[in-house]
């Protein structure tokens, strides 16, 4: 397999799993946040979005304007922004040779300034692994914000909590 498939098929993957993440945030705990050097979940939600912007903007123009925040008025919107763009970038490097993939350079510019330049592959890689490392923050803001986990690759607490009880219940 290749590894544009691969990406490919690990965004597919992904994509259920972070819309869940995202859906589990309430609109009235946007603000919170376990500390004031940290983003707030609705930062983390909106960041996490813009991801998926800026790789399909990365593989369709060879650079990234970098969104570091967009602003989404509702989860609704967040959400039908995150899958959009996730359809779009998914068909783009389907459609992008393997010559490209492995060779064109994609610069990501922030503030008007080229931050870096990777190929490709390796852009789509580094902001995939960035949109799980952003899911993963999102994850401990849940019980703080007396939210329950989402399950992300297992059950959670809550989950098993409720499995035993109804165990129990059968017994």
């Amino acid at each position: 397999m290749s590894t544009k498939k691969f990406f490919i098929d690990c965004w597919q993957q992904e994509l259920p799993i972070t819309v869940e993440c995202l859906r589990h945030v309430p609109e009235d705990k946007w603000n919170w946040q376990p500390h004031t050097k940290t983003r707030s979940a609705k930062q983390l939600v909106d960041h996490i979005v813009c991801h998926a912007e800026d790789l399909a903007e990365g593989v369709k123009t060879g650079a990234i304007n970098h969104r570091l925040i967009q602003e989404y008025s509702s989860i609704d919107e967040a959400i039908h922004e995150f899958e959009n763009y996730s359809a779009d970038l998914l068909k783009l490097v389907a459609a992008t040779s393997d010559e490209d993939w492995d060779h064109k350079m994609v610069a990501l510019v922030v503030f008007g300034h080229t931050a870096f330049q990777l190929c490709m592959r390796d852009m789509c890689w580094r902001l995939f692994f960035d949109v799980i490392h952003h899911r993963g923050q999102l994850s401990i803001y849940y019980r703080p914000m007396g939210v329950p986990n989402p399950s992300i690759y297992g059950p959670t607490a809550e989950i098993m909590d409720a499995r035993l009880a109804e165990i129990e219940e059968k017994n």
